[in-house]
């Protein structure tokens, strides 16, 4: 291109040489020579121009694209939608830690249930009974992310293979439907419910209350043994009726406050009688009742029994234990 310019312009030089000798005779032609020159520069100019565009274009797609044809994908561009739907997809499934410990330290009782699960829903139904609040249960759902976490959390405490519900006391495992029910029932939680939930305790009161009698005990109570046999010889199925308390567990301290409160006293002594949910009395009360015939008519209706003749006995040298 260099080359073709520099023998136009000398061609041009040449001409105007010439016309200046002659102008009349070369005028013509040296116009003609410059639009000539013109033209063919113009053209030589507007090449090199696309030669130098060409550097800053673009491969898209198969093509050739100037930069200036590049943008950013609009937000309705197909591939920018499927991005973002990909990315929020990836934020649904993403699944969080799962600290069984932080639970177990919140909530002083907890049970951990399942969806769907019969016994879950009847050992929920015992305990709001007792007035329980609902904050004690936390449902898990195997269709949850965290499920996997959750379930192996628990076998930690409950073992590779469990059932729902299973129960903490005080971060202590409880065990599941079965244990957690039979504990509930001898009062066990009594205190934990009470203390953190204000539940009042009424294990004593069902007990009176679901027994036909229900005699409370103690381990080493000599007038407890006297009265266990003295109901025997009469008939009385004292296996079934004697309830023996014992001070070494932590349940003792709130069934003793339950029948301070049921027998309306501070102090009291062991044995002590209910029948038919109602307060009998101690050992000498019952047993003075009991020689009189007042049983005569429960004993029958309750265990099929004759009355028998009045027994006689020395009452033991011990005593009843005072409390």
């Amino acid at each position: 291109s260099r080359c073709v310019c520099s023998l136009l312009l000398l061609l041009l030089l040449g001409q105007l040489s010439a016309s200046a000798s002659s102008p009349r005779v070369h005028t013509s032609a040296v116009v003609t020579t410059c639009r000539f020159v013109v033209f063919y520069t113009s053209k030589l100019v507007f090449k090199m121009s696309s030669a130098s565009s060409m550097d800053a274009c673009t491969s898209i797609n198969g093509r050739l694209e100037s930069s200036s044809d590049v943008r950013e994908p609009l937000p309705n561009d197909t591939k920018a939608v499927t991005n973002e739907i990909k990315s929020d997809e990836i934020k649904e499934v993403k699944v969080e830690s799962f600290d069984l410990q932080a639970l177990l330290e919140a909530r002083p009782f907890l049970v951990l249930s399942l969806t769907n699960c019969p016994q879950c829903e009847d050992l929920k139904a015992m305990l709001v009974a007792r007035g329980v609040p609902d904050e004690v249960f936390v449902k898990f759902d195997k269709a949850d992310p965290l499920y996997p976490l959750q379930k192996k959390a628990l076998q930690a405490y409950a073992g590779e293979v469990f059932t729902f519900p299973q129960v903490f006391s005080q971060g202590v495992h409880q065990g599941g439907f079965q244990a957690a029910a039979e504990l509930l029932r001898s009062g066990a939680f009594d205190d934990v419910l009470e203390r953190e939930y204000q539940v009042e305790p009424t294990t004593i009161q069902n007990w009176t209350q679901k027994q036909s009698m229900a005699i409370f005990s103690l381990p080493n109570c000599p007038q407890c043994d006297t009265l266990y046999e003295d109901l025997k010889k009469r008939g009385v199925p004292v296996h079934d009726v004697f309830i023996k308390l014992d001070k070494a567990k932590p349940e003792y301290s709130t069934f003793k406050a339950q029948l301070q409160k049921l027998m309306n006293k501070e102090r009291f002594s062991f044995p002590q009688t209910f029948v038919e949910g109602v307060y009998q009395g101690n050992f000498d009360e019952v047993i003075s009742k009991a020689d009189e015939g007042s049983y005569a008519d429960f004993f029958s209706r309750a265990f099929g029994l004759e009355p028998p003749a009045p027994t006689m006995f020395n009452e033991p040298a011990g005593g009843g234990e005072i409390e």
